[in-house]
């Protein structure tokens, strides 16, 4: 390797680590709350208070940082001292430059390379930022769709066949379409059943995963393991039964681990989480369509506050779709129930809802008053219960549970058909348009069809353009000369530039930058590479006029498209003839050589 190749990487890794140092931050806290009003009399502070006595952010006097502050020297304030009673996170810690990201490799995945790329970041940090991090950062492919997972995050059992169809369903749905599956990556609960997912579906490939967890950093067994710039970090999630805090599941590929200075406290990455998931909302399913991504909440079991992240995503604008798999227990059952009993704007009779007001306290372990306010919340949930789909793996007239996830998601958005298409197109999946989206009685715009199958040809969706020829889309028609000429001109990487230099070989000349290859230009090279033997149709006499005739309306009227004037009627040689009555699936016809007549003398 060459000194100057060596500068450059080590100029390249600098920038990178210095990046995210000035982007991201850390929370620490430095204002000592104590959580407990019981409070020691003593000065200065004994032993016993800094052993015993936590601060709200649920730190130890000793493990907090004095950089910014003095440690209390007394816990007891004196006579006309205030007492601090509210601990926040604005008034009570310190952002400074993260400290902690790289790499982890997971030791206890013996059969399996699993490494994950993880950043420790402020609760407050900006989501495009984040999206940024992971997409010219961690280089992660661009989302076509965002899976997010919402469920319990202790340890439950799932039946056999609920388990089975989560967990085929959710990577199948994943690896067919380019999806993100979001997490809260730790190893119980929900989030293991999808590493579990991950092990037993997702191939042995593991690097083109793209399972990301957001994670509390506080709630992180041996996070401190982790501090370091740049770094690679083995770890090893077994987990101590006795321990408060939760390990990180090894078969995720990234880790947002949010801080926001607490210590072994849940729930302070959801609203990160909700805020990133809305600006990954916003991007585009693929460059050439219009639509935005897609997102699709999976819940399975749960505990109340999964009823309030349902309500919350069922009433945002746009709704985002919430798919429910029925028998896997707690939050997931009592919305299946509900949405079965209110079905068809039914209400619940008086000995059902006094049964399910029971059943919820019982599920929940809440009191009566604390179930009343959550039969409320589920009441609401019905209220946008087209966006809610109910599950039964029991059921032998289910589809399969990746199609049913899909087809939830495209029903839930309320998207036009057209939009659904442009999912369904960036998707590759030509099995759920079929089904779900090209069906007998649709309406559809003028035109949004042929963009779909110009959109499938330039996509390379052979199963598309099979499925659009199959429900009335004829090519002789659809292929005008401005589509051709967009098909050939559409950046196709090398095979854009390799062509570009038959037409300079073909021509003898060289090409200005941003030069639009013509139907003339092609029918160049289709004589060039077969030396002679065909004349191509594009280079005909009767070809040229027409086409220079089109091309001269067209800069007289430059706000008039040659897409709008493919159906003209264009005179060439006192005759009418229309441009598209050309054949162009015939591209080359025989060269009749000419016959030379002998002169007369």
């Amino acid at each position: 390797m060459t000194g100057s190749c060596l500068v450059v990487m080590v100029f390249n890794k600098k920038s990178r680590k210095s990046w995210i140092e000035d982007t991201f931050s850390k929370r620490e806290c430095v204002k000592f709350i104590p959580s407990s009003r019981d409070l020691h009399r003593c000065t200065p502070v004994c032993q016993v208070c800094q052993n015993l006595i936590r601060c709200c952010c649920g730190r130890l006097i000793a493990e907090h940082s004095w950089k910014e502050s003095v440690p209390p020297i007394t816990l007891n304030p004196g006579p006309g001292q205030d007492v601090e009673k509210n601990w926040s996170i604005e008034c009570h810690t310190k952002a400074s430059p993260t400290n902690a990201y790289g790499t982890i490799d997971f030791q206890d995945t013996a059969t399996r390379v699993c490494r994950a790329k993880f950043v420790r970041v402020a609760v407050d940090s900006k989501p495009e930022l984040l999206a940024q991090l992971m997409l010219r950062e961690w280089q992660m492919e661009r989302p076509k769709l965002i899976l997010i997972v919402q469920g319990g995050s202790e340890n439950f059992t799932l039946p056999p066949k609920v388990k089975q169809a989560f967990s085929k369903g959710l990577i199948t749905a994943a690896v067919s379409t380019g999806a993100w599956i979001l997490t809260d990556g730790i190893n119980t609960g929900v989030s293991k059943y999808v590493g579990d997912a991950v092990k037993t579906f997702g191939g042995h490939d593991l690097r083109k995963r793209n399972t990301v967890g957001v994670t509390p950093w506080g709630v992180i067994d041996n996070n401190m393991d982790l501090i370091g710039r740049d770094v690679f970090r083995p770890y090893q999630p077994l987990g101590n039964p006795l321990s408060k805090r939760a390990c990180l599941n090894g078969f995720h590929s990234h880790f947002l681990l949010v801080d926001d200075g607490t210590l072994g406290k849940h729930g302070c990455q959801q609203g990160l989480r909700r805020k990133l998931e809305k600006h990954i909302q916003l991007q585009k399913i693929h460059p050439r369509l219009n639509h935005g991504v897609p997102v699709v909440c999976v819940v399975v079991e749960g505990g109340p506050a999964i009823v309030s992240t349902v309500l919350d995503y069922v009433s945002s604008v746009p709704p985002v779709p919430v798919f429910v798999f029925e028998g896997s227990g707690r939050a997931a059952d009592l919305l299946s129930f509900l949405h079965k009993q209110t079905a068809v704007d039914r209400q619940l009779d008086a000995d059902i809802k006094e049964d399910f007001l029971v059943r919820i306290g019982d599920v929940f372990g809440v009191d009566g008053a604390e179930a009343s306010q959550l039969y409320d919340l589920l009441l609401q949930c019905m209220d946008h219960r087209e966006s809610i789909t109910i599950f039964d793996s029991e059921s032998e007239d289910q589809m399969t549970p990746d199609a049913a996830i899909l087809t939830a998601t495209l029903k839930g958005t309320k998207a036009s058909p057209a939009e659904q298409l442009s999912m369904a197109l960036a998707w590759d999946r030509a099995d759920i348009a079929q089904k779900d989206i090209l069906v007998c009685g649709q309406h559809w715009q003028v035109g949004s069809l042929e963009q779909a199958m110009l959109d499938a040809l330039v996509m390379d969706r052979v199963s598309f353009v099979k499925l659009l020829i199959d429900n009335g889309m004829t090519m002789s028609r659809f292929l005008t000369v401005d589509r051709l000429e967009e098909l050939y001109n559409t950046p196709q990487g090398q095979t854009d530039s390799f062509l570009l230099h038959l037409v300079e070989d073909a021509k003898q000349t060289s090409l200005p930058i941003g030069y639009r290859l013509s139907l003339i230009d092609l029918g160049l090279v289709i004589e060039y590479l077969i030396g002679g033997a065909y004349r191509s149709t594009y280079t005909r006499k009767n070809f040229r006029a027409a086409y220079r005739t089109k091309g001269k309306n067209a800069r007289q009227d430059s706000s008039t498209s040659l897409f709008k004037q493919r159906h003209g009627i264009i005179t060439t040689s006192g005759s009418s003839r229309s441009l598209q009555d050309l054949h162009f699936f015939r591209t080359a016809q025989p060269y009749k050589r000419k016959i030379l007549l002998p002169m007369s003398l």
